[in-house]
């Protein structure tokens, strides 16, 4: 998604689009880091005190790339799933790397795995709740050199969704074994994108796990309208969520699986707003739709990547209620009331994603030395009247 000139948010799942620059292999496997094996120091932005108020220990997580966002813990919180572009490569290209700790604190990450090929697109990595599967949209395959970056695209006052035909979703099962076997080779790319459970050769993305693992969630263009899908964790059984007109997508399951969370164009205002979707589910346990749809936000702003924190209460979200140039994050009931600020930081604050034991916040910024948009981490404390 790209809005205004001041942030790059992206397509897919929830993906910022920004500028970075990296030394990685374009095009064969790795066979030395994509980024630095060793953390990157702790970013020395000084923090407004309301928001170290929230969020302590800031760090920076990625570096070396022309950009770095969307990324997600493993349920152990050993891993992190990731967009970023390497130097010279023009797309987002999919990763995985280890979290480093010291003691109870995430330090950084280590040598990061490229795990798609080249030339692809790709987005919206997640991972199982069991961690052993991962899932991610790719174009492997049908990538087409024409099409145009896709997202909402922000243009002068207006707004337009493009979405890359041909990006399907993958599944790799044992993802760990194969990253961690190339890297003990010293190879740190292996293609991933071998299982593909769609295959429509339309824009199959935004994809996440139920909390059970029997359920993904995605958005696709298969009716030429953006919808919320659901389908078995085998690509079996897909259902349509949401109907309405517009777009609707980024959806996330509630900590309970119940409930669907996701952004929409559903006022067909060009802007997005949160809604929450009460599952609907048949005397199998198998979802068949929705059965009430909830508007948590409803103003006159961008609001978008909503997710869940693990207690099932509350929600965080990026808006654009500061500017299109300073997007900032939120924390907000999941009945809607109680909207909190979280992030104080001038430029783009986007992508917030909990940790499992909701003690960590991590999320895309580029309060980074040299602007480039990267991966952050932070302690999370609720604020005040949580």
């Amino acid at each position: 998604m790209t809005i205004g000139t001041g942030a790059v948010l992206a397509t897919g799942c929830n993906h910022a689009h920004v500028e970075t620059k990296e030394t990685a292999p374009a095009t064969a496997p790795a066979t030395a880091p994509a980024t630095n094996a060793i953390a990157p120091p702790t970013t020395t932005h000084t923090q407004d005190p309301r928001e170290a108020a929230i969020l302590s220990d800031v760090t920076q997580l990625t570096t070396g790339f022309d950009k770095a966002g969307e990324a997600y813990f493993s349920p152990d919180m050993k891993w992190i799933i990731f967009q970023a572009s390497p130097h010279e490569m023009p797309h987002y290209q999919m990763y995985v790397a280890p979290l480093k700790w010291e003691g109870d604190r995430i330090a950084g990450v280590g040598t990061p795995t490229r795990i798609s090929p080249e030339p692809s697109r790709n987005t919206c990595g997640f991972f199982s709740p069991d961690g052993n599967t991962i899932v991610f949209a790719s174009t492997a395959g049908k990538e087409d050199p024409t099409v145009k970056e896709g997202g909402y695209q922000r243009e002068g006052r207006d707004y337009r969704w493009a979405f890359p035909a041909g990006m399907e979703i993958y599944k790799a099962d044992n993802w760990k074994q194969e990253v961690e076997s190339a890297a003990g080779k010293g190879v740190y790319w292996v293609n991933l994108a071998t299982h593909a459970l769609t295959n429509n050769d339309v824009y199959d993305a935004e994809d996440s796990f139920s909390p059970d693992g029997k359920w993904i969630s995605f958005c696709s263009m298969r009716t030429g309208d953006g919808d919320i899908y659901v389908m078995r964790a085998d690509g079996s059984h897909v259902v349509q969520i949401t109907h309405e007109a517009g777009y609707d997508g980024g959806p996330f399951f509630s900590p309970d699986g119940k409930h669907l969370i996701y952004r929409s164009d559903r006022h067909k205002n060009n802007l997005l707003q949160v809604f929450v979707g009460d599952l609907a589910f048949d005397a199998e346990g198998n979802i068949t739709g929705i059965s009430a749809e909830h508007p948590v936000t409803h103003d006159g702003n961008v609001n978008w990547g909503p997710s869940y924190h693990p207690d099932g209460n509350h929600i965080i979200y990026a808006t654009s209620k500061h500017g299109h140039a300073n997007y900032e994050l939120y924390v907000i009931r999941s009945d809607g009331t109680h909207d909190v600020r979280v992030t104080y930081t001038p430029g783009p604050d986007i992508l917030p994603i909990f940790s499992p034991d909701g003690k960590w916040l991590m999320w895309t910024c580029k309060r980074t030395s040299n602007k480039t948009t990267q991966v952050f981490v932070a302690r999370f404390a609720p604020p005040v009247g949580w």
